[in-house]
């Protein structure tokens, strides 16, 4: 779990990250607080080469995380939206990006969700965690 900080802490260190390495997005990716199927990431806080595309970011995740072909992975971004495997980096922080700067993503294994969608649980898994 990701400790809080004061908003301005992420604002600032977003700031310091994107004069650094303009070229790169500021994300965190953490396991669906739900999920008992996959392992955890060894860290949250990731720098992604903007032209990466989801499908390559999954990739790297299954490696990662050592998944077999047959466990499933689905990321959720700011906790409403599965992105498109072609979608680049830099297409989605333009769009989704958090107030404080960084992109925030939730992935999770089919069996994690049950009858429910995975943007509906993550939406408010995301909801719970980040409205106060």
């Amino acid at each position: 779990m990701i400790p809080l900080y004061q908003p301005g802490q992420r604002v600032r260190e977003v700031e310091q990250v994107r004069k650094e390495y303009p070229d790169k997005v500021p994300v965190i990716i953490e396991r669906y607080a739900h999920e008992n199927q996959l392992p955890p990431l060894d860290r949250s806080k990731f720098l992604i080469p903007e032209h990466v595309h989801v499908g390559e970011l999954i990739k790297i995740l299954r490696r990662r995380l050592q998944l077999n072909s047959s466990q499933s992975i689905f990321l959720i971004v700011n906790g409403r939206n599965l992105p498109a495997n072609a979608s680049t980096f830099a297409e989605i922080y333009r769009n989704e990006a958090d107030p404080d700067g960084f992109l925030y993503i939730v992935y999770a294994s089919h069996e994690t969700f049950g009858s429910s969608s995975p943007q509906e649980c993550a939406m408010t898994d995301y909801n719970n965690r980040f409205s106060n």
